[in-house]
């Protein structure tokens, strides 16, 4: 061990060994370091995961009256059952399910305006920082898109800028988008809404139970829009919902899922309008029913993780040497975050000019799950570059700069890390820290 240390030292680490040095101080884990966390070993803790006594206990028995009883789909009782229950975690009158969260957003832009996307529907104005989904749902329905920019502090869409983006004649909603679970500001985009007489169709694919001013979103404006895809909080791999106190809106939504049936009507065979088959399972319905149980319980966990990560990564949270994460910030006005993600800005002059990309790998190699966020803004996705330039007609790319920045340097931790122990979440600001020191 004596000769093996002494050649250590002078010819620098043997091949296949780990260089000297804590996991916490020494070389970097890229570089041939111990981890700070080894992921092979130690794993994030995770109790939205299954395990087989919750499989045999309580999932096994409802899938298997399913199967055993013949209707996995229409007439859909669970899929019933279900939407009372969403509906009422909601504070929602009513509530839809359907296949996918695209779906959900979808429809409820075609239920709200009105709109059979057989023509030109109008546009209405959307935030250039988001899933893709939040734009082509829209251009699926033949309605357009304002692209406009996001809030400096949360990314979420700026009212100023929705209100600079408004065509009178044009302009027909705006789509705020609760990106990593957190509210836009409700308060405005609705006083903008009312005032120019727009509709008000909230894309809430990632804020399961967040609240504005105690209020849940996805009832602030016309339609709802949840996703319950298999990243989600909530999630059955696939499907999505619709929330809405509007009885004419879920009519429609309705009929447009179901084929173009009449909620009502009693014949299967009569369709009454445009429709398609955008209906779940009954297994869907299933799962959600089973995991909405214990999604309150889930997200208390959550957002104590949440509440710890961000006191550490803060300034003044006593790390010595800087931080080069920075959380996005939290607006007064959510009394509950849907904690979706982790979300933060990475600042590389703080970490010794090393790229984002070049410190997510460190951090995962530190055993970290730190990914880069999006790639690019909506507007920069080769798909909607081709369609603008054949369709202009159906585009309007606003000058987005805040927009442009986030996609070049925001991160993110898979919100299953906000399970994590106390030393669970010390180990991504040693991670950080250890970084820093080897970069600066």
């Amino acid at each position: 061990m004596l000769l093996r240390a002494i050649a250590r030292s002078l010819v620098g680490p043997v091949r296949g060994m780990m260089p000297l040095g804590g996991a916490r101080t020494g070389p970097l884990a890229i570089d041939g370091g111990r981890p700070v966390r080894d992921a092979r070993r130690t794993r994030w803790s995770d109790p939205s995961g299954p395990g087989p006594w919750e499989w045999v206990r309580h999932v096994r028995p409802r899938m298997g009256s399913v199967f055993l009883g013949g209707q996995e789909g229409l007439p859909g009782a669970r899929a019933a059952e279900f939407n009372r229950a969403w509906a009422d975690y909601c504070g929602s009158r009513h509530s839809l399910l359907v296949g996918h969260g695209t779906d959900a957003l979808r429809l409820s832009l075609a239920a709200v305006l009105d709109h059979d996307g057989l023509d030109y529907g109008g546009e209405v104005i959307v935030p250039n920082l988001s899933f893709i989904a939040s734009a082509t749902a829209a251009l699926d329905r033949r309605i357009g898109v304002a692209l406009v920019d996001v809030d400096p502090d949360t990314l979420l869409l700026d009212p100023a800028r929705v209100e600079e983006a408004i065509v009178p004649g044009r302009t027909r909603g705006i789509v705020p988008v609760h990106l990593f679970g957190q509210p836009a500001d409700m308060t405005a985009l609705t006083d903008i809404a009312e005032r120019h007489g727009l509709a008000l169709i909230e894309d809430a694919a990632q804020a399961h139970g967040a609240e504005w001013e105690d209020r849940s979103v996805g009832t602030f404006g016309s339609a709802g829009a949840f996703s319950f895809q298999s990243s989600k909080v909530l999630n059955s791999g696939e499907g999505g919902a619709i929330v809405t106190d509007d009885e004419d809106v879920l009519d429609r939504a309705y009929s447009l899922h179901n084929v173009g049936r009449d909620r009502a009507g009693p014949d299967r065979w009569a369709h009454l309008g445009l429709g398609w088959n955008c209906r779940a399972t009954e297994y869907q319905a299933t799962l959600l029913l089973h995991r909405l149980a214990r999604l309150d319980a889930q997200q208390r966990r959550r957002a104590e993780g949440f509440a710890t990560l961000r006191s550490r990564l803060s300034e003044g949270s006593g790390l010595a040497d800087g931080g080069c994460l920075r959380p996005l910030e939290v607006h007064a006005s959510v009394t509950r975050h849907g904690l979706y993600m982790f979300a933060m800005r990475y600042d590389a002059e703080r970490c010794g000019g090393t790229t984002v990309d070049a410190f997510v790998a460190a951090m995962q190699a530190e055993g970290i799950p730190l990914y880069h966020g999006f790639r690019s803004t909506i507007a920069d996705q080769p798909a909607i570059r081709t369609l603008a330039e054949r369709r202009p007609d159906y585009f309007r790319l606003l000058d987005t700069p805040v927009a442009d920045a986030a996609v070049r340097d925001l991160v993110y931790l898979p919100d299953h890390v906000l399970f994590g122990s106390e030393r669970d979440l010390e180990d991504v600001v040693s991670a950080m820290s250890k970084i820093v020191r080897a970069r600066a």
